[in-house]
């Protein structure tokens, strides 16, 4: 009887077993890298939906009932309160990277992805709003005279938060809205 030499390499069946385990470490690797590999988002809706479910981010969609109770009592001002009732949606995006791949999106490109949106989208600074560091960065998109959205978004730390709010408002109203209340009232409501 010959004696055949045995490796774990050669019979086919043990192959195949191997280069399954291999297609599947290759598909967890793939599905577990940056999300920096995704392509660009074109709107922040798209920007949302793209990160709303990638580690480290929580997409959050505030109920619009709970926003204008939270603030319909403490204000009095009417276009503030016509402001509140013109919202349609709001929505938050949290990120804390999870690990140094995170930390280099935090770092390098997704504040600057936001940018070019929100550039290539023809959004507006908020001139009646004081830049200051830390603060909620707000833009607006409008058509004609309407305002139709609005996005602040922040870096902090080893943080970001962008906030999207939908609606029909007049700039006036936006004006009003945006320093009556606190953006970091809503906080509370992402965790």
């Amino acid at each position: 009887m010959q004696h055949l030499p045995t490796s774990r390499f050669r019979t086919p069946l043990l192959q195949r077993l191997l280069f399954f385990i291999g297609m599947v470490v290759l598909g967890t690797a793939q599905a577990c890298s940056s999300t920096s590999k995704l392509p660009p988002a074109q709107s922040s809706t798209e920007f949302y939906q793209k990160y709303k479910a990638e580690a480290g981010f929580k997409g959050t969609t505030i109920p619009v009932g709970l926003v204008t109770r939270l603030f319909a009592k403490e204000i009095q001002d009417t276009t503030v309160r016509a402001a509140l009732s013109n919202i349609t949606s709001v929505r938050a995006l949290t990120f804390t990277p999870t690990d140094r791949k995170a930390r280099r999106l935090l770092e390098n490109g997704l504040t600057q992805e936001l940018d070019q949106v929100l550039q290539k989208e023809n959004y507006t600074a908020v001139p009646f709003l004081t830049e200051t560091p830390g603060a909620l960065q707000f833009k607006m998109r409008q058509a004609n005279d309407q305002v139709q959205e609005i996005v602040g978004y922040r870096k902090y730390g080893n943080n970001f938060l962008m906030l999207q709010i939908n609606g029909r408002f007049t700039r006036d109203q936006v004006q009003q809205l945006l320093q009556k209340v606190d953006p970091d009232v809503f906080l509370p409501l992402l965790e």
